[in-house]
């Protein structure tokens, strides 16, 4: 007579075991966005990047052709620390095209000419940036406008600035980078360019002995990744509630495991 409250009584804990487990599995898990609003290519170079680092991330589509990167919330200091070291994502240039497309009203001669300066700026800065081991870079244009009367002639200059890789060195570079930036710019010198390396920090955790054992401390029993693991051992306890609430259920309709399983197989 007592068997149906016991049975629910002993359901009703069980499911309030089971309800804490999912929410502690949904806490462990938890993953932010680290970037959004990307195309996928950018996706696929910061999950890339990240997972050289040891560093467990996801990209994902937001809406259209947008993509966003996410990673647990646990880690995020540590994969923003590791993409600024290498200028990830990438910073998105102006081209010429973009620049000078078409507008309604027209444009002055100086507008134009401070058009064309920015447009050669963001051209060639866009240029270094594709070099390997670079991971920021800038081009400063100075084009004076001279007076075609005047007999004293004021020459074009550039500053350049590269922030690069600690593992690269840049400087085997610099002729091919003065010579690429004078031939960019009429008037221009290899003189009057001037070239300025930086090296970029070195963050503390992605050095590579760190992200050798940041993976293995990822992984439970060096086979699967935490979340994975996590989800593994709720499946297992979920089985092993399910096998305690059956026998009781059983009971309730008069059965045991062996006639409960002939009834199943005569079935079939």
């Amino acid at each position: 007579m007592n068997l149906l409250p016991r049975t629910h009584s002993f359901i009703s804990r069980r499911g309030r075991w089971l309800a804490a487990l999912a929410l502690l599995m949904a806490l462990g898990g938890c993953k932010v966005s680290l970037y959004s609003n990307l195309n996928e290519q950018e996706a696929n170079e910061i999950v890339t990047a990240l997972s050289a680092e040891g560093i467990e991330a996801a990209k994902s589509r937001v809406e259209g052709s947008s993509w966003q990167v996410e990673v647990d919330e646990s880690r995020m200091g540590t994969a923003l620390d590791a993409l600024r070291a290498q200028g990830l994502p990438r910073e998105r240039f102006a081209t010429m095209g973009e620049v000078f497309q078409k507008q309604g009203l027209v444009s002055t001669p100086s507008e134009e000419r401070m058009r064309y300066i920015y447009a050669v700026s963001q051209e060639l800065s866009q240029t270094l940036r594709n070099v390997d081991g670079v991971v920021s870079a800038r081009v400063h244009v100075v084009i004076p406008a001279n007076d075609p009367l005047s007999e004293k002639m004021r020459p074009s200059s550039a500053a350049v600035f590269i922030k690069h890789r600690p593992d690269v060195d840049i400087r085997l570079l610099a002729p091919a980078v003065k010579d690429m930036v004078a031939h960019s710019i009429e008037g221009l010198t290899h003189d009057q360019v001037s070239l300025s390396l930086f090296e970029a920090r070195r963050p503390a955790a992605s050095a590579g002995a760190l992200a050798s054992d940041a993976r293995q401390r990822s992984m439970v029993l060096g086979l699967f990744p935490v979340s994975t693991a996590m989800v593994l051992l709720g499946l297992l306890l979920l089985a092993a509630v399910c096998l305690m609430v059956l026998p009781a259920l059983l009971r309730r309709q008069g059965m045991d495991w062996r006639s409960w399983t002939r009834r199943q197989v005569f079935r079939r």
